[in-house]
């Protein structure tokens, strides 16, 4: 996961000094959301699911599924539903970068997705898997993807029969995308820093168009080994993590960081630690608790 990402972050670093920076996104540029409870899914399940929830899921997708495609590109994925019932919908939102959804179409349609041309819906493409007769009670829609504004959604659901059942939850999901007002209210982009006494803490944080950042981060200590690295992140439910890669004394060393936060400031996160992969992890499953005494407020002090 971190290689893949680490390859996207570099891609939009060397664009930075175009698209990115230099030219304005028009008016019509969507960008995938950042936080599962505040899009529009739970609005839109069907009244036969009483009281459906947002389902935190710690995610660890394999290698090679959408899944993981769809967060190492940048992307949200969410549940909602009942849990205990196992029933519910899982909606992933990743940005297409004019490949992405194409990637993807071959694994579709060995799995016996159905290119399809989606009711009320202005798609530019679209994959279903479904099964049984269409004219069935038993036929059942598991899974659809679609291509529409530059963004790839994907709908499974647990309770579907038809297309049109699944439209509201696909307008949902599209509803969902931010716009660029929307999408600079939750930039965390900028400088934040913590004083601890002598100690000075330093967050820097560059996020482009997705929920993907590049952190420079820095513990300078003022009676202990000081160190300076970066951290490719991902940002997702308010929750920055990543691999922490830095130099103390000369030494490299990798370490998982979490912090929790937005743009108004950030606490780290502590928890069990146990070394896996060669570096320092927090255990699973996650027991993070958020420090209230280490507060990085934004700040001018990163220079």
């Amino acid at each position: 996961m971190k290689k893949v990402a680490l390859a996207v972050i570099a891609s939009l670093l060397i664009t930075s000094c175009g698209s990115f920076n230099e030219s304005s996104p028009s008016s019509s540029q969507l960008y995938v959301p950042s936080d599962c409870t505040t899009t529009k899914i739970l609005k839109a399940l069907p009244d036969s699911i009483p009281n459906p929830k947002f389902i935190d899921t710690p995610w660890e997708p394999a290698e090679g599924t959408d899944l993981y495609a769809s967060l190492n590109a940048g992307g949200l994925a969410c549940s909602y539903g009942i849990q205990e019932a196992e029933i519910g919908v899982t909606v992933l939102w990743a940005p297409d970068d004019e490949t992405l959804f194409q990637s993807r179409v071959s694994t579709w349609t060995e799995s016996k997705q159905v290119k399809t041309d989606l009711p009320k819906i202005d798609e530019e493409q679209a994959f279903v898997l479904s099964e049984g007769d269409e004219n069935s009670v038993e036929r059942h829609i598991w899974a659809i993807n679609l291509l529409i504004s530059g963004v790839w959604i994907q709908v499974n659901a647990t309770f579907l029969q038809t297309i049109d059942e699944a439209i509201p939850l696909i307008e949902a999901a599209i509803d969902s995308l931010q716009n660029d007002s929307e999408h600079a209210a939750a930039n965390i982009s900028g400088c934040y820093a913590a004083t601890l006494g002598n100690d000075l803490l330093i967050l820097k944080l560059d996020q482009k168009d997705r929920n993907l950042v590049f952190a420079n981060i820095s513990y300078l200590w003022s009676e202990k080994d000081q160190s300076n690295g970066q951290m490719v992140a991902s940002y997702r439910n308010g929750i920055l993590t990543g691999v922490y890669e830095f130099k103390s004394q000369g030494v490299s060393s990798m370490r998982e960081l979490f912090f929790k936060g937005d743009k108004t400031g950030f606490k780290p996160g502590v928890g069990p630690i146990e070394i896996k992969e060669g570096y320092e992890q927090l255990k699973r499953p996650l027991q993070i608790k958020w420090d209230e005494n280490v507060n990085y407020e934004p700040s001018n002090k990163c220079s």
